[in-house]
């Protein structure tokens, strides 16, 4: 049931014994929002864990408070009264963590992505807000949490990454507002842009110079796309965590209206990431093909999928849904 923030902070304040779940795959919007909360939550007096049901990439790992965040197997036993799911569109995006749901649904979800379908007892989302950490922090302003340094960095991480460190369209007065705040109660955005944008391996630069070798570019300059297949990454010894920002290296190409990169990860199965700068909707895309996620960020993944095929399918819909859009936005 969609519900007001106020409602989801009442039913905060009633519950004693929490267990906040992120997405798997996860990104550092997703991080921030299950170490935020639950951190809110233990200064407050009350008990909390967050659980995120899968690897989180190596180099969040130099944030303090990010290996406070346990696996779903140090969570098996763990008894609560108040369920919260955060930065997840719909169950499935929780991953096994949904295993440790009660009745099958959370009792509270927060999310801001377009495409949440609602699968809570109690559903806020808005994809007005930048970033789900946002919701976050408003939350805390709500229940008058005093913020220490390791909550005002947990928090300043989710808001940073999803604006693209606040280069985005997404990045509105309120992200500014509130950055500034968690930076004066003590937040260093070097740190958390060191961690996030400098971690770069020569192993991963070679990958990288692999995949700009599959790059493609049509509708006039407006669509590029490029892969890296299994045999790309096992090559390089990598994994699809290596190849985090390439799609964004992409987008960034001049003339560039929407980037896709195909990730071949684990083999037989087809990661797709979806990036647009201007008026393109990928979400639309994305959801056409069982995904979701933001107007200009999405991804979807398919199984038991070949490669070539499936790029082929999606290069194909995504020019019919780029012609549609440029109707829309008038550009034809």
């Amino acid at each position: 049931m969609l519900v007001q923030l106020d409602d989801i902070v009442e039913r905060i304040k009633k519950g004693k014994k929490f267990l906040i779940i992120g997405h798997i795959k996860p990104d550092g919007d997703d991080i921030s929002s299950v170490g935020s909360l639950t951190f809110i939550l233990r200064r407050m007096g009350k008990t909390a864990e967050g659980c995120i049901a899968d690897h989180i990439p190596w180099f969040y790992g130099d944030l303090d408070g990010v290996s406070e965040i346990k696996k779903l197997e140090d969570l098996r036993n763990y008894d609560y009264d108040t369920s919260i799911t955060v930065d997840a569109s719909e169950l499935s995006r929780i991953g096994d963590g949904a295993l440790l749901l009660k009745n099958g649904k959370p009792d509270i979800t927060l999310d801001h992505h377009k495409t949440n379908v609602g699968f809570g007892e109690l559903d806020f989302h808005d994809s007005a807000y930048a970033a789900t950490a946002v919701i976050i922090y408003e939350i805390a302003q709500k229940l008058g949490v005093e913020y220490d340094l390791k909550m005002a960095n947990m928090n300043l991480l989710g808001i940073a990454t999803d604006t693209g460190f606040f280069k985005y369209s997404n990045t509105d007065s309120k992200v500014f507002r509130y950055a500034a705040d968690l930076v004066e109660k003590g937040a260093n955005i070097q740190k958390i842009s060191s961690a996030v944008l400098e971690h770069q391996t020569l192993k991963e630069l070679k990958l990288f110079s692999e995949m700009l070798n599959t790059l493609n570019v049509d509708m006039n300059g407006k669509l590029a796309w490029a892969y890296v297949s299994y045999d790309m990454l096992e090559r390089n010894n990598c994994t699809d965590e290596e190849t985090g920002g390439f799609v964004g290296e992409i987008r960034s190409i001049y003339g560039v209206e929407v980037a896709i990169l195909f990730i071949e990860w684990p083999k037989n199965q087809v990661n797709i990431s979806f990036r647009s700068k201007n008026y393109v909707d990928v979400s639309e895309i994305a959801v056409y093909f069982g995904g979701g996620g933001h107007v200009r960020a999405s991804g979807c993944s398919i199984k038991e999928a070949d490669l070539k095929e499936t790029m082929d399918k999606v290069i194909n819909k995504t020019k019919e849904f780029m012609l549609k859009n440029e109707q829309l936005a008038g550009l034809n």
